[in-house]
């Protein structure tokens, strides 16, 4: 799969940017030492071929901080996966925390949801970071230029109004 693909009747043909070019990131192989390791892009900076870990920590005032859970994905695993099998494992050994802060990978609609359904965890973190193309160029206005009022239900503009 990683130089050739099948055509019709079975025949093998090499791979070229005009008949399909390369096999997906999730199953290409990146690295001759660990033909396992994949490559993974999460937005424009960061890139890295491998795998990703997963750390969890029960941090109380009162305790010490003590590792409750370790995994490692694959770098093209989705966050959500793992943020999902890293609750279901906790709640399998009876650790699932009442609030899971993280860091910003994790903070977007669908885990955050979803640990609350499922766990009845609530996950807590950065926002992540503004993707768009006037973010990126400084120019126009983005999310980040209005000021949103929660209580007053009411957003205001960055001209005021």
């Amino acid at each position: 799969m990683q130089n050739y693909y099948r055509a019709t009747a079975g025949r093998l043909c090499w791979r070229t940017a005009d008949n399909g070019g390369l096999p997906p990131s999730s199953s290409a192989i990146v690295s001759t030492y660990d033909t396992t390791a994949r490559y993974v892009r999460h937005g424009h900076s960061i890139r890295w071929k491998g795998f990703a870990a997963h750390l969890t920590e029960m941090c109380a005032s009162d305790s010490v901080n003590v590792i409750t859970d370790v995994a490692t994905t694959s770098a093209a695993t989705n966050d959500a996966q793992a943020l999902s099998s890293i609750h279901t494992r906790l709640a399998r050994r009876g650790l699932p925390p009442a609030e899971h802060l993280v860091d910003g990978v994790y903070t977007f609609l669908f885990p955050l949801e979803r640990a609350q359904r499922e766990h009845q965890i609530t996950v807590s973190g950065p926002l992540p970071g503004n993707p768009t193309r006037q973010q990126r160029k400084n120019e126009g206005f983005d999310r980040d230029d209005f000021h949103i009022g929660f209580d007053r239900r009411q957003v205001t503009c960055p001209r005021g109004r």
